[in-house]
């Protein structure tokens, strides 16, 4: 493996990552959002939907971590 194919293969896990983190962040946003309109009940429900949303995320990031490196070492 060379240089070059590590530091690509290092930003694809990364940006990989990033995305699943960010995207379950943002629709946890819109869920706390759209229940804020349903109940009228500003700001909780976007306050709950993002704290859920970037736990969400965080437990998908782990997830993809540890399939990587279970992969990695077979």
């Amino acid at each position: 493996m060379t240089k070059k194919s590590g530091l690509r293969q290092g930003m694809q896990i990364a940006f990989r990552l990033g995305t699943e983190l960010t995207v379950a962040t943002i629709i946890g946003g819109l869920m706390g959002y759209a229940v804020d309109n349903l109940f009228e009940t500003k700001p909780w429900g976007l306050i709950v939907g993002v704290i859920f949303g970037v736990v969400a995320g965080c437990l998908g990031v782990y997830r993809v971590a540890m399939k990587m490196n279970i992969e990695e070492e077979d």
